[in-house]
């Protein structure tokens, strides 16, 4: 019986509708598929699934497309942004039975077990392997100095499972996929994989397609795509690029499941028209960015981070998530142990999750040149700690729900809380200490109250503040973890019109009355609050 996929191609003009029509959050998912399936984004197994299905590889490369029936019963858009992708959760499934299966091996003694593959070596001795017909491929083996490549025709899939591979190129990419229509990377369960890069790459200049005549980028990751890229499985995937970027896809990229690490001189993974992470463990360190996907053209640049099992620890020497117009935070564990700054986008939506950001410029930054940035925040658990600005727009925060704490800068010429426009807040838990020269607190005119108040001194790191009312009941207590001279509030506890005292240590530092804080208008800052 053959397993019949559809597909569902997402274009630019969809993605942009999708990024300006706010919708319910869904979880994203963390299974897995045949290569060249789409859009799916429901919850499943983060782990994914290791089941084999029917069908044969051909047959599934030969299945039917149809754009306007592909899955329109069961496709979900991931989180408010409504973010499609071409992956619809199940890409860990192929049929063992019927795949090929190539050993790699030096010296030109890699061999294939069936048709599709090409083995030639080129005259300073590096070993290549080409996959040129569309279907699944189970590699296995060592290339000490070789280069995996799949050019299919540009209308067909093709599924690559590692199970078991070591290849360092010192050529470029050890494995480049530069043409398919969809790609997808399997980790075979209990496999242990490993992508290796050079400093210097061969090719370095944009090439012209005989065919076509379009311009083609060179190759600049370890593990290199011009068509979507699916990552799934179960097995593990180490990369060391040591010349370019870890992981890159130049169109969509999604990671369903998977242990994989990336140390990368540049970028780490990078989805330039999106990056999709809806399951697995990741460790990315990278002197770039960490994550990125840096598409200007609208509904495009966005990551977005879903599934409740999904766990991403980053250290970048430059931002630690940058998308050109959406960061999505819909669900899973975002970790960054260290960044300049923590997240940069245009848009950012924090929908759930726990995300701990630690940055030595801002920790949150929602910036643009071409439209109003915006942060929205509606649950989960969002921790900034930051040199710089803490929460920062260069446009507006809207805040309904979840729980931010931000252990702001100590030196005066930044503050914990930097918004531009409006900062309107109707629900949640904020909590905000810093600096006290910059210091903002949400519009006077949200709907939930807040108080914002310097202190009669620095409090120490270690301290605890400890805000009563005023019969002495306990309204919050806060941690301080870096000295800190201000505090700014606010929880559905809170009374507008009340007063509360603050201490520290048993000592009172400060009295403020819950939405009375008076508006300063410094920077342009109009609709936020300035005490």
């Amino acid at each position: 019986m053959s397993t019949t996929r559809t597909r569902l191609r997402t274009t630019a003009a969809s993605l942009a509708v999708a990024a300006l029509i706010a919708g319910c959050g869904v979880q994203g998912t963390t299974g897995t598929t045949a290569a060249g399936s789409t859009v799916s984004t429901s919850t499943s197994d983060s782990e994914g699934s290791t089941e084999e299905t029917s069908g044969t590889a051909e047959e599934s490369a030969a299945a039917p497309e149809d754009d306007e029936a592909a899955g329109e019963d069961t496709e979900e858009a991931i989180g408010t942004v409504g973010l499609t992708t071409h992956a619809d959760g199940d890409e860990a499934d192929y049929d063992a039975a019927s795949a090929v299966s190539v050993e790699l091996a030096d010296d030109g003694g890699s061999s294939s077990a069936g048709s599709g593959v090409e083995v030639s070596s080129t005259e300073e001795g590096t070993d290549l392997v080409t996959i040129a017909e569309a279907g699944t491929y189970v590699l296995s083996g060592t290339l000490t100095d070789g280069q995996v490549v799949v050019d299919v025709p540009e209308e067909d899939d093709v599924t690559v499972v590692l199970d078991g591979v070591e290849i360092t190129s010192s050529l470029g990419s050890a494995l480049q996929i530069s043409s398919a229509e969809d790609a997808t990377v399997v980790l075979a369960d209990g496999s242990d994989n490993a992508l290796t890069d050079p400093e210097t790459y061969a090719q370095t200049e944009a090439s012209v397609d005989e065919e076509t005549g379009e311009e083609v980028d060179a190759p600049n990751a370890a593990l290199y795509s011009t068509a979507d890229l699916t990552i799934a499985g179960t097995g593990a995937l180490t990369v060391e690029s040591y010349g370019a970027d870890g992981i890159t896809s130049k169109d969509g990229l999604v990671i369903l499941s998977g242990e994989i690490t990336v140390n990368a001189v540049d970028d780490g993974i990078r989805g330039k028209d999106f990056l999709s992470i809806q399951g697995g463990t990741l460790t990315v360190t990278a002197n770039g960015d960490a994550l990125k996907s840096d598409n200007t053209e609208d509904g495009t640049g966005i990551i977005a981070v879903s599934g409740d099992s999904t766990e991403i620890t980053v250290a970048a020497g430059d931002d630690a998530v940058k998308a050109e117009n959406v960061i999505d935070l819909v669900d899973g564990t975002l970790t960054v142990t260290q960044s300049l700054e923590g997240l940069e986008s245009a848009r950012i939506v924090v929908e759930g999750g726990t995300t701990e950001v630690t940055a030595s410029d801002d920790a949150l930054n929602a910036a643009s040149d071409t439209v109003t940035p915006s942060v929205e925040i509606s649950g989960g658990e969002l921790t900034l700690t930051s040199d710089g600005d803490g929460l920062d727009s260069n446009g507006t925060v809207t805040m309904t729900g979840g729980t931010v704490v931000v252990n702001g800068p100590t030196m005066d010429g930044n503050g914990a809380v930097d918004v531009d426009g409006d900062f309107l807040l109707s629900g949640g838990t904020l909590t905000a200490v810093g600096s006290a020269g910059m210091m903002m607190a949400p519009s006077t005119d949200s709907e939930q109250a807040s108080i914002a108040t310097a202190l009669s001194g620095s409090v120490a790191a270690g301290e605890t503040l400890t805000v009563t009312d005023a019969d002495g009941a306990v309204v919050a207590e806060v941690a301080v973890t870096k000295d800190t001279a201000s505090l700014v509030l606010s929880t559905a506890d809170l009374v507008a019109g009340e007063t509360y005292t603050v201490t520290a240590g048993g000592t009172e530092v400060a009295t403020a009355t819950a939405g009375e804080y008076a508006q300063m208008g410094m920077g342009g800052m109009g609709g936020g609050s300035r005490p």
